[in-house]
């Protein structure tokens, strides 16, 4: 027979598994993503099992690469502190550091495929503005 504590942990437990299912089937942003697929090989470079960004990258357009909670570009590296899933649109929330500020940013990305998102800028100074990126295979 269960007492009220086991009953507790026992729903707790189930709470907490249906959340870990629930968050295995968020969209994987991991890897890297460059502003056109033509761009990868001039944004991106390979060593070993590590990615990092060309030496003039910036050149042949944007691009992050992100890992888990890390998201970086060839200036800023942001850590996701809050990730909200709602259909197509993931918004997060992220403290980032470049090397001369620190600051919180809010970040609004439209799923288009697997492979591609559209950046959303809610503010209303860039209206209108959007940035697709398209993850690159390396």
């Amino acid at each position: 027979m269960f007492n009220v504590n086991r009953s507790t942990g026992l729903c707790a437990l189930l709470f907490c598994s249906g959340l870990l299912t629930s968050q295995a089937e968020a969209f994987d942003l991991n890897g890297a993503w460059a502003t056109g697929t033509d761009q990868c090989k001039q944004v991106f470079v390979k060593k070993g099992d590590k990615i990092s960004f060309a030496q003039f990258s910036e050149e042949f357009g944007g691009g992050f690469i992100a890992d888990g909670n890390d998201v970086r570009s060839k200036t800023v590296r942001c850590t996701i502190m809050s990730r909200k899933e709602t259909g197509n649109t993931i918004d997060f929330r992220a403290a980032c550091a470049s090397e001369i500020m620190a600051t919180s940013v809010n970040l609004r990305l439209t799923i288009l495929d697997p492979d591609s998102v559209s950046r959303i800028f809610p503010d209303p100074a860039f209206a209108g503005m959007e940035l697709t990126f398209n993850r690159c295979s390396m």
